[in-house]
């Protein structure tokens, strides 16, 4: 029996697995205004069909023992999904514009994706089942196929970004991965030919004993779905915690979804790679690593730069799953619990989406799963290492000294005068060293980690925060700032509009929009504009400029924003200069399209998702979109300030392969607007002429473009994320 068709067979349908997930999410992200929780909903979506599929490779192995009925069965499976492909999403979907978007997510995808996923899904297992029927000389092992598996996932991960999407159009892959399931259909065919004439039609020699069938106990099956629940929770966590701030992009939920496959090749190698004792010394520095950078966050709200931001975070959950599924690798059972042990894992898999996606959400106010999860990962080191005495006191005691040692710290932090360098690394270092004394004893680390960083959330969390709202499309928290002279609106980490608590100023913008900078300058100096849209509402600051005879129209796509900033006990930009505004919900560019062509003469693009800009907001076809949107001497206003990306090189290349014209300023306050509330930002203008900008003359802080230089621009089907960064 060819070993080399069960290799073939389970490596395509796990690349097909895995190309379909990035793909089809993509397709869905602009209906959804780029939120990260698209991704980590699709992914519980296909953990729980993951789960079906292995449930369903598990009963059909157990209750039809006849081998040519598991193919003819799981033959029909696959070719139903023909009736699905080429799947697509059409424009005529929208999704509900009040109320969580989730459902309807998980509906489309559903009957977009459901089927063809849930055939794929089995296959894994059920290939690696009749494997063992086969009377290889490898076939009381048929583990050692999983590898081909991950091979396969990993493979389309990595060309994903790098090859298909582009060189393809999100229709042409499409089409494409119809025709690798037309393939892998055929090769299904040709396996089930070859296995039957090999092992005999119904040879109950080849099957395996169903007395022999050992009966794992629950213990056993609940520490298999523990070692999968966590470093699939820590998937999610930290993809989230990496894109919130980012962008929400193909590239960054692919690199951590690779590592997490990678480290399933690792564990189950033939061969083992990695000693246990190395795994936990690099999972103690790397948790260490990241809890101060955590505390430096939420204490001293310090960002280290990006590659340290982004290196740390996955390296740590990279050994983390390598550790965990190690020891799923080493706890396996034979051939006849294979299916089980499976489906097992597959339960881990899904709780850990179903947990991240759906149940957090509602429990917590903030994005504290990312955290349960490392304190998780801590608690398991007891599998690889054993906990060497019973729990006792001091246990407990010790991490509870550290945490209210960090209290205190965190608590004096609030609105005191920024620390230095050697201050914050005085705080630091000896919260680390405590940390790391710890590590000898894995239910003492994990208290340990839970003590420190959950002692600052709560400080952050409550200290001078007047309000917190968590929903799909991210966490908005109200708190006083500057002493309780200002109160700001946070999505994320950032900070998405400003207001003076002294009702004498609750009419001057401040923050982004004060009327030192540079939105300021171009609305001062534009006259009147008979009609102004503004895509991101934010607190509504901007609303304070219209001027009369103005007729506005915000598109939000986050119904708690609108109401946090229509609430008197927190903001009152609507209220002062907001009467007779309209407000439309849904995704700016999405309800922006159902505008009339040459409505507006004057269109601001202010939507963000924490600190990032929501990337179908800034390719040429978006651009395109605007600008018939414009009336002929219409004005496009971005703001494009942000930590992470550099994104005036990217918007500059689809200007200039659109052929119009652009201005860019990036407005650094003196000493004096700072203290009136201004603050740093970026900001760039488009229109069709370069004789639209003449009302500018005057301005000089407004610079023309240069010559682009960022290679090709983004479309709706290509963007380069990597090259944005600001490394």
């Amino acid at each position: 029996m060819p070993v080399g068709i069960f290799a073939s067979a389970i490596f395509l349908s796990a690349f097909l697995l895995f190309w379909l997930q990035p793909l089809f999410s993509k397709m869905v992200l602009p209906f959804l205004g780029g939120s990260p929780s698209v991704w980590n909903t699709a992914m519980m979506f296909f953990q729980i069909v993951l789960l079906a599929g292995y449930g369903y490779a598990h009963l059909l192995t157990r209750r039809i023992p006849a081998l040519r009925w598991q193919l003819l069965v799981h033959g029909a499976i696959v070719g139903g999904g023909f009736v699905f492909l080429p799947f697509a999403v059409s424009h005529a979907l929208s999704p509900p514009t009040t109320g969580s978007p989730l459902l309807w997510l998980v509906g489309l995808l559903a009957v977009s994706v459901g089927w063809p996923f849930f055939a794929l899904s089995a296959s894994a297992p059920l290939l690696q089942a009749w494997f063992a029927r086969s009377g290889h000389r490898h076939s009381g092992d048929p583990y050692f196929l999983y590898v081909a598996s991950n091979s396969g996932s990993l493979l389309a991960l990595l060309s994903f970004p790098l090859l298909l999407e582009p060189e393809l159009t999100l229709a042409g892959q499409s089409r494409a991965w119809a025709w690798g399931y037309a393939v892998l259909f055929l090769v299904l065919i040709a396996l089930g030919i070859v296995l039957l004439r090999a092992v005999g039609r119904d040879n109950p020699s080849a099957q395996p004993q169903a007395a022999a069938i050992a009966k794992t106990d629950w213990r056993q099956r609940l520490t298999w779905i523990a070692l999968a629940f966590v470093p699939s929770s820590l998937l999610l966590g930290v993809t989230t915690y990496v894109t919130t701030d980012i962008a929400s992009a193909p590239l960054l939920w692919i690199v951590p979804l690779a590592l997490y496959l990678l480290s399933f090749i690792i564990a189950f190698a033939r061969r083992r790679l990695l000693k246990s004792a190395w795994l936990l010394k690099a999972q103690a520095a790397g948790i260490l690593v990241v809890c101060v950078m955590v505390l430096l966050v939420l204490i001293f709200s310090k960002n280290a730069s990006v590659l340290i931001v982004i290196g740390a975070h996955l390296l740590t959950f990279f050994i983390t799953a390598i550790l965990c599924h190690s020891e799923l690798a080493r706890r396996r059972p034979g051939i006849e619990g294979l299916t089980a042990f499976y489906f097992c894992m597959s339960i881990g898999g899904a709780a850990g989406g179903v947990f991240n996606a759906l149940l957090a959400p509602l429990i917590f106010s903030s994005d504290y799963e990312y955290y349960l999860a490392l304190v998780g990962a801590c608690a398991l080191r007891v599998f690889a290492e054993g906990e060497p005495d019973s729990l006792n006191r001091r246990d407990i005691l010790f991490p509870a000294m550290l945490g209210l040692a960090i209290a205190a710290v965190a608590w004096q932090s609030v609105d005191a005068s920024p620390l230095g360098l050697i201050g914050r690394l005085a705080i630091l270092l000896p919260c680390a060293v405590a940390l790391y004394s710890f590590t000898s004893r894995p239910l003492r680390f994990a208290f340990g980690v839970a003590a420190a960083i959950g002692a600052a959330v709560i400080v952050q969390g409550s200290v001078d925060v007047l309000h917190t709202e968590r929903n799909f499309f991210g966490i908005n928290k109200v708190r006083l700032v500057d002493g309780g002279r200002k109160v700001t609106l946070i999505h994320g980490t950032t900070m998405h509009g400003t207001e003076f608590t002294d009702p004498d100023k609750w009419r001057a913008p401040v923050s982004y929009y004060a009327s030192s900078g540079p939105v300021a300058q171009m609305l001062n100096r534009a006259g009147t504009r008979r009609n102004v849209a503004v895509v991101g509402l934010g607190t509504g600051a901007l609303a304070c400029y219209r001027k009369p005879g103005e007729a506005w129209t915000f598109y939000e796509i986050d119904a708690a924003v609108e109401k946090i900033a229509r609430d008197r006990r927190y903001f009152h930009y609507l209220e002062e200069c907001g009467a007779g505004i309209r407000i439309v919900l849904g995704d700016g560019r999405l309800s922006l399209s159902a505008a009339p062509d040459r409505q507006y003469d004057l269109i601001v693009i202010d939507a963000f998702s924490s600190d990032s800009i929501p990337m179908h907001l800034l390719t040429r076809e978006a651009l395109a979109l605007y600008l018939r949107k414009l009336t002929p001497h219409g004005v496009l206003v971005l703001h494009v300030s942000n930590e992470y990306l550099d994104l005036v090189p990217v918007l500059n290349t689809v200007i200039e392969s659109i052929g119009v014209a652009g201005r860019h300023q990036l407005y650094y306050p003196s000493t004096v607007e700072a203290a009136q509330g201004a603050s740093q930002s970026e900001w760039m203008l488009v229109a069709a002429h370069e004789v639209d900008f003449d009302f500018l003359a005057p301005e000089k802080r407004w610079q023309r473009l240069g010559s682009a230089r960022n290679g090709a621009a983004w479309t709706d089907d290509f963007s380069n994320i990597f090259r944005a960064i600001k490394w």
